[in-house]
């Protein structure tokens, strides 16, 4: 399709052996399209060399010219999918780096984890000439969108503080982190928004002090920097409130598993709490690696067995699962990493079910605003 148009070469180190490669092969003899017997500099590398789907390991000599293409200086394209990512997104010995993955037909998840997201650039979707709802087919995975954002945005004019609910924001040991939790909370809209704590310090004059949770507080976000301030006891008593957004601390106490058969909870652990998560809920002990390896197969696990509370696993590409279906959040960067960004995101989300929204669509607006308020900001 590009000879005569462009200047093409055609590298095949693996040959051809199926009966379309090879029709392909004399169609481009035909066209005079020049095959070399070894890599040759160009502007543009395609990959072909493996499509989805790939569960055995590289050889040394594809290894070899991986590593050859990531070092040249041109434009490089992954054709479906880049040769070294896995069925499950992990990484074999190598991986092509792509400025830009056309995927053939429909999107894959493996391209969608954590892992994938170096190697895969910009991620479009190639039309076949049918319908790509004939490829995709029935599925519970979704991606994100921008469009997809409903902000908290004031439309009546007969409001007061309390049409926008109350957020408590329980602050522990580390108290910058539950105070960048609560100013998120104000700021995304909340009415109110109080800080719980047993010591006595100054707070924002936008924000509330209690020692006890205001009997007209709609939600609670605990967790963040919050150590050993808390009991059980006092942990259950929390735990009664109706919504919930958990992060950080909590994913190490065993009294979590209170609240995993309640509704309008939003979980949001990254990959090393998550470990602690699954122990705690007798799914086996599991590493950090072991996580990121297969990230959507964990979360739906999990997800099966509570299938009630939203589960936000952070991370490159941030999982959203409730009840086995996982919304993906492609939009997510380095510019996040960095102490405070969780217990910003956890505000956010507190801040939008006080102000009504339901917990997965809390989870989806609240990270999707995070992310993409970052990039623009970067």
């Amino acid at each position: 399709m590009l000879s005569n148009d462009f200047d093409v070469s055609l590298y095949l180190p693996l040959g051809v052996k199926s009966h379309m490669a090879k029709l392909q092969l004399k169609r481009a003899n035909l066209l005079h399209v020049r095959i070399v017997e070894s890599l040759i500099e160009a502007d543009i590398y395609i990959d072909c060399l493996f499509g989805s789907g790939l569960k055995r390991e590289l050889s040394e000599d594809i290894v070899q010219i991986i590593e050859d293409l990531n070092t040249r200086d041109g434009f490089k394209i992954a054709c479906d999918i880049p040769t070294g990512i896995d069925i499950n997104g992990d990484i074999k010995k190598s991986c092509f780096k792509a400025d830009t993955t056309i995927t053939m037909g429909a999107l894959k998840e493996a391209i969608f984890s954590d892992k994938a997201k170096d190697f895969t650039g910009k991620i479009k979707v190639a039309n076949l000439g049918v319908s790509r709802k004939n490829y995709e087919g029935v599925t519970n995975t979704f991606l994100l969108q921008k469009s997809d954002l409903n902000l908290p945005l004031r439309y009546k004019h007969t409001t007061n503080k309390g049409s926008y609910g109350h957020v408590s924001v329980i602050v522990g040991e580390k108290r910058g982190a539950g105070l960048l939790s609560a100013t998120s909370a104000f700021n995304f809209g909340a009415g109110l928004v109080s800080v719980i704590s047993k010591k006595d310090y100054e707070v924002p004059p936008y924000l509330m002090k209690s020692k006890s949770i205001p009997s007209n507080s709609n939600v609670i976000v605990l967790g963040m920097g919050m150590g050993e301030c808390f009991s059980d006891e006092e942990l259950k008593e929390i735990f009664k409130n109706k919504s919930l957004v958990i992060d950080a601390d909590m994913f190490y106490k065993d009294i979590i598993k209170e609240v995993l058969k309640k509704e309008n909870i939003v979980l949001t652990p990254h990959p090393k709490e998550f470990s602690s998560l699954l122990k705690i809920c007798g799914f086996g002990n599991f590493s950090v690696d072991e996580i990121q390896s297969k990230r959507f197969e964990f979360a739906r696990m999990f997800s099966k067995k509570y299938p009630k509370p939203v589960l936000l696993l952070k991370g490159a590409n941030t999982l959203i699962v409730q009840d086995e279906k996982i919304f993906i959040n492609s939009f997510g960067s380095f510019i996040l990493a960095k102490g405070g960004s969780g217990d910003v995101l956890a505000g956010m989300m507190g801040s939008l079910l006080a102000q009504g929204y339901s917990s997965i669509d809390a989870a989806k607006s609240a990270s999707l605003a995070h992310a993409i308020v970052a990039k623009n900001i970067k």
